[in-house]
């Protein structure tokens, strides 16, 4: 089982209330990706699903009984790729960000055919692949599919070159199933300096070496997208919460929301320890900086790596970022998103900070690879066909 002793928790969110805009300032999420814009109320997602902020005229998002509730829909507004689906992202990019600790997402994962959950992670800046091979830094901590309810899909994306005869399935993932996958469960990673650890329900599923260009902090995200073969009137996931602790001396802790478990399962801290409510930061919270444990809030005066992410104005159909400026979504490019299967959902970026334009491989042992920069893929979904791809997960 997982043991955090010695760690302190540094970001909790029991979602107790909704503290969600388009572009994160003054609340704890944002819903639209700055470098995935694609119009004033939408990001162009991935898959067969946009994510939509609530001003589009479709509110995915809701809040109730402890649980954030994120519901994808057949295309309803104008906003979002024209015959998407739209359905919810939320992302700290910009407000809070890590080097290093433990990761944890409490969910009920939609099970419909189609429905495409996650939780992952992307570093406040990218680095360049050096070998020029379509590589970046992402860290899927889980992918889960409603055609593979039983399967939990934990992925690592690197620029660090592959070796030669090892299948990126054996040392760049983690693959597992739960016997009984109806109801709440925990995802969780263990980020080190040296190895990455994935767990299901607190137990220890399996470790990969943590590549040489992740040991930067990374913010978080969790969305709900669709691929081929959604057809119900609505698919809907819940998240019970999202924490994340620190074993960094410099750590500040934040003091833990109310435990608001929809079904009173809550598992606790693993040993972990919160700050009392009279020092308690911000609900999203915030640790100091360093090398070896860093965290950073918006506005958190002890917080020294504080997102350089540049957050767009509401409404704005491009937005920039120290990484480069923002993409714009073209109805006339040739690549589709991640585990679309073909999806239409196609970008055109200019100035993307991570090579773009990767292609799906086929796993062996667990169906198609989606491979791409921007949404959490080279993840084996249970999609069958292939696909150029130019927005990752």
């Amino acid at each position: 089982m997982v043991d955090l002793t010695g760690y302190k928790l540094t970001f909790d969110d029991e979602f107790n209330t909704r503290s969600i805009s388009q572009n994160g300032v003054g609340t704890t999420y944002a819903d639209i990706r700055p470098q995935w814009r694609f119009d004033a109320n939408s990001d162009i997602g991935f898959g067969k699903s946009s994510f939509v902020d609530s001003a589009s005229g479709y509110d995915p998002f809701s809040v109730q009984n402890g649980a954030l509730s994120i519901t994808a829909v057949p295309d309803r507004t104008t906003s979002g790729y024209p015959g998407s689906w739209e359905s919810g992202l939320i992302t700290t990019q910009g407000n809070f960000s890590q080097t290093y600790g433990y990761f944890e997402i409490r969910a009920d994962f939609a099970s419909q055919t189609g429905a495409w959950d996650a939780f992952w992670m992307m570093p406040d800046k990218q680095i360049p692949d050096p070998n020029k091979a379509g590589g970046w830094q992402e860290l899927d901590v889980v992918e889960h599919y409603g055609g593979n309810d039983k399967g939990t899909y934990s992925t690592i994306h690197t620029t660090d070159k592959q070796p030669d005869g090892v299948r990126w399935q054996d040392n760049r993932q983690v693959y597992s199933e739960t016997s009984n996958p109806a109801g709440y469960h925990t995802y969780g990673v263990n980020w080190q300096a040296d190895k990455l650890s994935f767990y299901v329900d607190g137990e220890l599923k399996g470790s990969q070496a943590t590549p040489s260009d992740m040991h930067s902090p990374m913010y978080m995200m969790a969305n709900l997208a669709t691929q081929d073969g959604a057809s119900a009137s609505s698919i809907t996931s819940h998240i019970d919460y999202i924490r994340a602790y620190s074993k960094d001396p410099n750590a500040v802790s934040v003091t833990q929301g109310t435990v608001s478990a929809p079904d009173g399962k809550d598992p606790g801290l693993y040993g972990a320890t919160t700050a009392t409510a009279k020092s308690a930061p911000s609900a999203a919270g915030a640790t100091a900086g360093s090398s070896s444990g860093s965290t950073s809030t918006t506005g958190e005066a002890t917080g020294t790596n504080i997102s350089s992410t540049a957050q767009p104005a509401t409404g704005s159909s491009t937005s920039g970022s120290t990484t480069g400026s923002a993409s714009v979504a073209s109805t006339t490019g040739s690549g589709t998103n991640p585990g679309s299967n073909g999806s239409t959902n196609s970008t055109t970026s200019t100035s993307h900070p991570v090579t773009t334009g990767s292609t799906n491989t086929t796993s062996t042992s667990t169906g198609t690879t989606n491979t791409t920069a921007g949404s959490p893929s080279t993840t084996a979904g249970p999609v069958t066909s292939s696909a150029s791809t130019t927005n990752s997960l």
